[in-house]
């Protein structure tokens, strides 16, 4: 992976307005958890041509995901799913932001779109059962709790899964 990385960092020397090259390093970053560069390249790359939907979305996840500028995120988000209206990355990305902006009944709409059209996406359903939580639908929070864990028992979010399970259980 060193040496892809430098072979790309390389590659953009000679050619910095190729956003392909940001976005591949950006990839690479990202798959190695390294959050910032990931970020840093996905910007470059909107810098090159901004209204690029796919990168778009990558960039807004990633702001999200790891307390990046909120506004910039929903920008983000918003030119993802545009340009991507039928993509259920891009109607997650957007729903999630709506969610951490307390905006849980677009959010619902929109993660509900995300997990019917990729229905084996666990953190599509984490995403949805999240928002039903936050507007007090806890039948379909745990519903959509249940089914993430369900497609991976080992899903990231699996302990913070189960903890909100049991006490929606203590509560009943």
């Amino acid at each position: 992976m060193d040496q892809a990385i430098g072979e790309y960092q390389r590659a953009l020397q000679n050619n910095p307005r190729d956003q392909r090259l940001y976005i591949s390093l950006g990839s690479l970053f990202e798959s190695r958890g390294e959050w910032q560069q990931a970020e840093d390249q996905y910007h470059r790359a909107l810098q090159v041509q901004p209204d690029y939907p796919v990168v778009a979305n990558n960039f807004a996840y990633l702001l999200l995901e790891h307390g990046g500028d909120m506004n910039t995120a929903m920008t983000c988000a918003q030119t993802a799913r545009k340009g991507l209206p039928d993509l259920p990355d891009s109607a997650d990305t957007l729903g999630w932001a709506y969610y951490l902006q307390g905006a849980y009944s677009s959010a619902i709409d929109l993660l509900r779109e995300a997990a019917k059209g990729s229905p084996d996406n666990p953190t599509y359903h984490y995403h949805l059962g999240m928002a039903y939580q936050k507007s007090s639908n806890f039948p379909k929070a745990k519903q959509e709790f249940e089914l993430a864990l369900k497609l991976n028992p080992k899903y990231p979010h699996a302990d913070e899964i189960r903890k909100l399970l049991a006490q929606s259980a203590e509560s009943n």
